[in-house]
């Protein structure tokens, strides 16, 4: 047999799988709220779907989940290809994230420094120590801009295989504990604390159509109970978490104008001190465990619904969510570019509603406009080139 022949019989070997649109839809949704939270102008009529990005659980997690997701359907698929090959991929997409997300700082820094404009993120010294943050960018000990997600994922994807073939074994229960013990020593480290969302999405992933083979074996009365539970207990979290942005927020804006009668400051003051209360058990940076529960709870409530209504929902949205999720990688990247360039010339230094719900649109539209032009015009002319890193990046975004 010629390498050709074992080449096309190894290809055989792989199943394919029916693309879920549920879940790039999703992906799509939660790439629009990122680009809304991170232009940051507040109040501007987009956050009614955001919750301004201070909600007990948000998009950027479900982002993260669902990277690892998809990483444990795809190469659960690719498993006869063997571990070398997965690991060799894995690796490569690693490389190719840390070389997108490190390139962009030193864009990013370029940018500011060349410029002389004044730093519109994190503060940086004067004279600015060239040599000290390029070595730190090297390292992944510092990201500069709105793509640092990217460096993160290429920390993860390193570790990923070794998961992946702890749960290709057999051993998810090794995986989870590893997992859970890396998250519990956590402390203040972003990295500790998100893989584990990652690498449980990993890991439900690979058991995927396992689980929902299991939900639908249930007899129907039982399935209606763990849903209507589930969604009950969505709805009023939720709700509350809803609530402490904007009503509570309201309240204490009243009572700084004096405007807030004695009956409502105590609700307000003992709303508050619970609410921080909360938030000490579902901080977003370290994942707190109020953070976690919530995510996988709000997640499955919306993937259900989503996954009921996906055929409305992509018809309804014009292909839009579809497309956004289908092309995650370059819609992040240019993302980043975007509200970049908008913070540095675009956004004035006060503004009110009507200004931050255009300057918000316009930067959602012209996002949308350039993947779209990208998808139309430029990928055809660089699949044309064949060159390889663009060629895998494009497939990493689909």
């Amino acid at each position: 047999m010629s390498i050709l022949e074992s080449d096309i019989v190894i290809k055989d070997r792989v199943p394919k799988s029916k693309r879920i649109l549920a879940f790039d839809l999703l992906r799509g949704f939660f790439l629009l709220v990122i680009m809304i939270d991170h232009i940051e102008l507040y109040p501007n009529g987009w956050d009614i779907f955001t919750g301004k990005g201070r909600l007990w659980a948000s998009a950027a997690e479900g982002f993260f989940f669902m990277s690892g997701l998809l990483i444990g359907m795809v190469y659960k698929r690719r498993l006869a290809l063997g571990m070398k090959f997965i690991f060799k991929k894995m690796w490569r997409r690693a490389i190719e994230l840390y070389v997108v997300g490190v390139g962009l700082t030193f864009v990013f820094l370029a940018w500011v420094e060349f410029t002389h404009h004044a730093p519109i993120k994190d503060p940086l010294p004067s004279p600015f120590p060239w040599h000290h943050f390029i070595g730190q960018a090297l390292l992944m000990r510092f990201t500069y801009g709105w793509a640092d997600f990217l460096v993160r994922f290429a920390i993860l994807m390193l570790i990923a295989p070794f998961v992946f073939w702890l749960v290709a074994k057999g051993k998810w229960w090794l995986a989870a504990i590893g997992i859970f013990t890396a998250w519990a020593f956590r402390g203040q480290g972003f990295t500790l604390a998100w893989q584990l969302i990652f690498n449980l999405g990993i890991i439900i992933g690979f058991y995927w159509q396992d689980l929902e083979k299991r939900f639908r074996a249930l007899k129907r009365p039982r399935q209606r109970l763990v849903k209507r539970g589930l969604a009950a207990a969505t709805a009023v979290t939720f709700a509350i978490s809803y609530a402490s942005v904007y009503v509570l927020s309201l309240l204490f804006h009243l009572w700084g104008d004096d405007r807030l009668p004695k009956s409502l400051q105590h609700v307000a003051y003992d709303w508050g001190n619970w609410n921080h209360d909360v938030w000490l058990y579902a901080d977003k940076w370290t994942m707190g465990p109020v953070r976690v529960v919530l995510f996988f709870m709000w997640f499955t409530a919306l993937y259900w619904i989503v996954r009921r209504y996906e055929s409305q929902i992509a018809r309804y949205s014009r292909g839009l969510l579809e497309m956004l999720g289908k092309n995650s990688l370059f819609v992040y990247a240019v993302h980043a570019f975007i509200v970049f360039t908008f913070k540095m010339y675009l956004i004035p230094a006060k503004t009110d509603f009507i200004q931050n719900f255009l300057i918000t649109g316009a930067a959602l539209f012209l996002l949308v406009l350039l993947v779209y032009g990208y998808k139309k015009h430029a990928e055809p002319q660089l699949a044309r080139l064949k060159l390889p890193l663009i060629s895998r990046l494009q497939k990493a975004g689909s």
